[in-house]
């Protein structure tokens, strides 16, 4: 019978509680009595209490749990000494970009996609990517790229978030200079 209950959540540990609180402290404003409704306050402890670890370094970055062996694993490269690349197209059925791996001894190709990072994830990437989030791709998969090859993610980038591919892009959705050199070719 106690496995078609739902769980108690009214005994919380203290640093259950702790977290809640100080989850709440740092929302006042955004969170209002609809939200905070029995239903939500249970999400927010079954989430604190599953998996903790894993939503903080989630809100941080989204490949903390990717297997950085994953294109190893695939036969995608043969050893370390492998140059592959990280390019960018736009789908023309779809308008849609698509990302490719490119390995340069093998030429072989492979497709990355939010699939191939998260089960759970789509096919598509969308019409664009921010070029923090490609840079990170890059770095989780030990990919390079051309400058060329950022420029056009930053062009496809601020054409659909600004309107215009020549529009400044704010710093956030910039990596950092090291990174970006972390991953040129």
């Amino acid at each position: 019978m106690s496995n078609i209950q739902k769980p108690s959540f009214s005994l919380l540990t203290q640093k259950e509680v702790d977290t809640l609180v100080d989850f709440l402290n740092n929302n006042r404003e955004a969170v209002d009595s609809d939200v905070m409704n029995q239903n939500s306050i249970d999400k927010l402890i079954t989430l604190i209490t599953n998996d903790s670890d894993r939503i903080i370094l989630d809100l941080f970055d989204p490949f903390a749990s990717v297997d950085q062996g994953l294109l190893k694993a695939s036969d995608f490269y043969i050893d370390k000494t492998d140059v592959c690349e990280l390019c960018v197209s736009i789908d023309d059925a779809t308008g849609f970009i698509a990302l490719t791996a490119y390995n340069t001894v093998t030429q072989k190709t492979l497709n990355i996609t939010p699939k191939l990072i998260n089960e759970n994830d789509t096919e598509e990437w969308g019409r664009s990517i921010s070029p923090a989030l490609f840079n990170r791709i890059a770095k989780v998969f030990n990919l390079k790229y051309t400058m060329e090859t950022h420029n056009t993610v930053c062009n496809i980038f601020a054409e659909h978030m600004y309107g215009s591919e020549t529009h400044k892009i704010a710093e956030i959705y910039l990596p950092a200079n090291t990174s970006l050199i972390e991953c040129m070719l």
